[in-house]
């Protein structure tokens, strides 16, 4: 990769926290305006979804630098065969990891399920309901791979070698997903090293949009 398209790793924790607080701002800002002029009965579900996939959208289509450094990994040739072996090892590891975190309470994901509304989303076929199962389980698991396996992963693994990268960058995915941090940080081992050996962006992309679409239509 051409030196010019590489990131420090302060530009990365500088851009990963822009394009992470930016939707949580203006969600804060929006629920305060729509408090102060009476509105109610908002799905701030939908609202705040929505201002992920605003930032995530905006993020990529202005910084042509971030497109030229992950094109090479979201590209890159993978034959179907090793794709397909690491989707299916890595989802019976995250599935092994539910079982015994989630399913024996060591951890819960009810803040998750409350959070985002998932026990209703697929009783009530709104177009808001659209919208939000959509993003859960197909936009959100694409730009997530591409900023933390494809930019964070990459630029950590430059600087202090591939299974340290595994490990910061997991804990870091984890933290980011509330009270489910010990599963989420195993799946983001899962995610990474499966970028880690196939190069591609593609395998763990698809892992991860199968697994929140399950989580989303099995709750």
């Amino acid at each position: 990769m051409p030196q010019d398209r590489s990131y420090s790793l302060k530009e990365v924790v500088k851009q990963l926290g822009v394009i992470l607080l930016l939707p949580a701002i203006f969600f804060i800002i929006t629920s305060l305006i729509l408090e102060m002029l009476g509105v109610k009965n908002v799905d701030t579900t939908f609202v705040f979804i929505l201002f992920q996939i605003i930032t995530y959208t905006w993020f990529l289509a202005i910084n042509k630098r971030f497109r030229e450094y992950i094109r090479d990994p979201l590209c890159s040739k993978v034959k179907i065969r090793t794709a397909a072996f690491y989707i299916i090892a890595g989802f019976v590891l995250m599935a092994l990891t539910s079982v015994l975190v989630l399913g024996t309470g060591i951890e819960t994901n009810e803040g998750q399920r409350e959070t985002f509304s998932l026990s209703s989303l697929h009783s009530v076929m709104t177009l808001q309901n659209i919208f939000v199962i959509i993003a859960i389980s197909i936009i959100i698991p694409f730009f997530e791979e591409l900023l933390f396996r494809g930019l964070f992963f990459t630029t950590l693994s430059s600087k202090y070698g591939p299974w340290w990268a595994l490990i910061i960058s997991s804990v870091v995915f984890g933290m980011l997903h509330g009270g489910v941090f010990i599963a989420t940080s195993i799946f983001g081992l899962v995610f990474g090293y499966i970028f880690y050996k196939t190069k591609s962006l593609i395998p763990g992309i698809l892992l991860h949009m199968i697994w929140n679409s399950l989580s989303v239509f099995l709750t």
